[in-house]
């Protein structure tokens, strides 16, 4: 951001007002100072996995459905079987896979970490700063996720992860069903008599309506 407003800038202010532009001290700090506030989040949350992965390493072994994780010097092996329990923590954008709520990313929304628990009660945060592996496929079918705001590692958290099960995207007839609900009878088979004046989904969507307040 800095590098693009000491290129830019200077042509703007000559183009504008004709003189040449000087970069002084001042200048240099303000820009400096936003783009420090702007990164703190992430350098925290950086400082936060680092600490916590510092002395630790792992691979994943796909053919042998493996897990090999070294710390503090000692390494074990594992097996998909002796995993209890595997949750993906994301940022609270990658939530727009299940609600499609439009969320944008922000600077710290690729962080993100493995809380990865075994039946033996070892358990482990692997975090996206040894592999850029978070926002793939899981390794593990039955990873669940938690979205939040500000990934930090929080190794208190009681709340539940969930399934990661993309919305669908409703049809035309199942919008209209939605809408007709309210609709009595009398009003439905006005749709169906003049089926010409409506769209074809509208008209499935009438008789669907019409048959489950009929069955009810």
């Amino acid at each position: 951001m800095i590098a693009l407003l000491i290129i830019v800038l200077p042509f703007y202010w000559k183009w504008r007002n004709g003189t040449e532009f000087v970069l002084d001290q001042q200048i240099i700090i303000i820009f400096s100072v936003i783009v420090l506030i702007m990164n703190i989040p992430s350098l925290l949350i950086y400082l936060n996995y680092y600490f916590e992965n510092k002395d630790t390493s792992f691979t994943l072994d796909f053919n042998s459905k493996q897990i090999e994780i070294t710390q503090n010097g000692l390494t074990k092996v594992y097996t998909i079987n002796d995993v209890a329990e595997s949750n993906y923590h994301l940022g609270i954008y990658y939530k727009n896979a299940i609600d499609r709520a439009g969320r944008i990313p922000m600077l710290v929304s690729d962080f993100g970490y493995w809380d990865l628990k075994f039946k033996n009660g070892d358990r482990y945060y692997l975090t996206n700063i040894l592999h850029d592996f978070i926002h793939d496929t899981p390794f593990l079918g039955k990873t669940k996720y938690r979205f939040r705001m500000f990934t930090y590692i929080n190794k208190s958290d009681s709340k539940k992860a969930v399934e990661l099960k993309e919305k669908r995207e409703k049809t035309r007839i199942e919008k209209f069903v939605e809408q007709y609900e309210s609709k009595n009878e009398k009003q439905l088979i006005q749709i169906l008599d003049n089926s010409k004046n409506y769209q074809k989904e509208a008209v499935e969507a009438a008789k669907i309506v019409l048959k489950n307040k009929n069955v009810g």
